[in-house]
């Protein structure tokens, strides 16, 4: 009897554990586990358990499709595991479990633990796969060229059939309506702008490859455009492993090669499979470091970051930014757009994060937590550690760090306030100058700033500037692992902007040529 886990991989397509659980015809129980202890997390959001219930069903549909189905357990996952092989083991099977790497809380890590520990302790195989590509040990030098070797290679096929016996089994069980019913409270949102499962995900693929991809380059940054689908909107897919990042990759640049002589199609293609690479080295970097989802890279910044309690007039600052009401515009517009659909565009992401943690001089812990609260496609691995970038925490032997200007920005990215005035009706009517003016003050119900940007850049500005030399002087002076793993944090960022340099003249030369 195979026991095939569903966790962060639910789909059937390019998943190497259903591929090997089903061959031959074999015995499989395709399951997964509602644990409570997710839903009692802090960092949970509406928006993801929505995304997970749709994705679940979808998989049950599938499943279903192939003769199976999958079964919802429900209570503490390790507590399941032992049950369920336990009574399978008494009925004269001999289970062997099959499921993939989970990275994304140390829960996850340590109970995966567990469970290996549990099947060698009980002599029964197991077999522990990749959702996605991820290196077992770490072996930073060899990551880039191990990571293509694996996108590059055959995907797993989907089975034509899975072979699911009827069971007798005495271990706590939900159905979906159960499911829904329990756990209301997070599918009461008033609008889905993302639908979760395998289905879905295809389709999205499918539609950003036909066109949607054109301009992906720099249309990226630009968060009216972003919303209106120049962007992939396969961030939760890839959360949830609806859709594998191989998959992904490989139909991307079979896009690719159709488009010869179309240089700006296919430099936008490649604009987004740097970033598909982007989102699995992030993955990689937690499954070696998860402390660094909540703790301070370095130790040099926990006076300044931490997840303590806000005082008054630093939680009235965080009230407003929470809320889209800290009187810079394009800030928000883009914190209205987090509460409602669950998602913003990456630029906004880390300029509403800078403005957050170096203008408020609030901890990265508390809008790290809010983004997770709310985005459909939060994932520690991305998120945390961007925020811990952008607040300036991260590569210190470099001199400088970003610091976003939320007006400049307008005018670069929303010159002709599509994005603000759909999120912020109080300021519809109004023109770009006078926006920037601030001739609203007085004449609407928009409130004014909260704080003097250019003073709070400067003298928060510092504070981070001289925290950072004082990790840059300690590295250098102490030498060791944790200066080389800066040294080639800051040779990774070189080496990426020179790379975009690089392919970006590449890109107007050719363009040039065939003009």
């Amino acid at each position: 009897m195979h026991l095939l886990w569903f966790r962060r991989d639910l789909r059937l397509t390019d998943n190497e554990i259903v591929t090997l659980a089903s061959a031959n015809n074999a015995a499989v129980l395709p399951f997964f586990i509602v644990d409570p202890w997710f839903y009692q997390w802090v960092d949970v959001g509406k928006a993801r358990v929505r995304f997970l219930f749709e994705s679940l069903e979808n998989l049950d549909s599938n499943l279903q499709k192939l003769g199976s189905k999958l079964i919802l357990f429900e209570g503490n996952a390790v507590e399941i595991i032992q049950e369920l092989t336990q009574q399978l083991t008494q009925q004269r099977h001999r289970p062997k479990l099959y499921f993939n790497r989970d990275v994304q809380v140390e829960y996850g890590v340590s109970r995966d633990k567990t469970v290996v520990n549990l099947y060698q302790a009980l002599n029964l195989e197991y077999h522990l796969g990749l959702n996605n590509f991820l290196q077992s040990q770490d072996k930073r030098e060899q990551w880039f060229n191990e990571y293509y070797t694996y996108q590059r290679q055959s995907i797993y096929q989907t089975p034509t059939n899975i072979n699911t016996p009827s069971l007798s089994l005495n271990v706590p069980q939900i159905t979906f309506d159960e499911l829904k019913q329990k756990y209301h409270a997070f599918l009461q949102t008033e609008q889905v702008y993302f639908i979760g499962g395998e289905t879905q995900a295809q389709a999205t693929l499918n539609s950003f490859l036909k066109s949607r991809f054109n301009g992906y380059h720099w249309k990226l940054s630009r968060p009216w455009l972003a919303q209106q689908g120049a962007t992939s909107h396969l961030s939760p897919h890839l959360t949830f492993g609806t859709i594998s990042t191989r998959i992904v990759y490989q139909r991307t640049k079979a896009r690719a090669a159709e488009l010869t002589n179309q240089p700006k199609a296919e430099f936008s293609l490649k604009a987004f499979r740097d970033r598909l690479r982007w989102h699995d080295s992030f993955a990689q970097r937690l499954y070696f470091y998860p402390e660094i989802a909540y703790k301070n890279r370095y130790p040099e910044f926990d006076e300044w970051y931490t997840p303590l309690e806000l005082p008054p007039e630093k939680q009235e600052l965080f009230h407003a930014w929470q809320e889209g009401m800290t009187g810079f515009p394009l800030v928000d517009a883009s914190m209205r757009q987090l509460k409602t659909m669950g998602w913003m565009n990456f630029r906004m992401r880390a300029m509403c994060a800078t403005f957050l943690t170096i203008n408020c001089g609030i901890s990265w812990h508390h809008g790290a937590r809010h983004y997770m609260n709310y985005l459909v496609d939060g994932d520690l691995a991305i998120d945390n550690w961007q925020w811990q970038m952008q607040s300036g925490v991260t590569n210190p032997l470099s001199d400088t760090f970003r610091i976003y200007n939320p007006n400049k920005n307008i005018q670069e990215k929303d010159p002709d306030l599509s994005f603000i005035s759909y999120w912020i009706p109080e300021l519809r009517g109004y023109s770009l100058p006078e926006v920037l003016q601030e001739k609203y003050i007085n004449h609407s119900s928009y409130p004014q700033p909260i704080l003097d940007w250019s003073k709070t850049r400067k003298i928060n500005g510092k504070i981070i500037s001289d925290l950072r030399k004082k990790v840059r002087e300690r590295l250098t002076l102490q030498g060791g692992t944790e200066y080389e793993s800066a040294v080639a944090a800051k040779e990774t960022v070189n080496k990426y902007w020179q790379h975009k340099d690089r392919q970006y003249k590449e890109f107007k030369e050719l363009e040039a040529e065939l003009e």
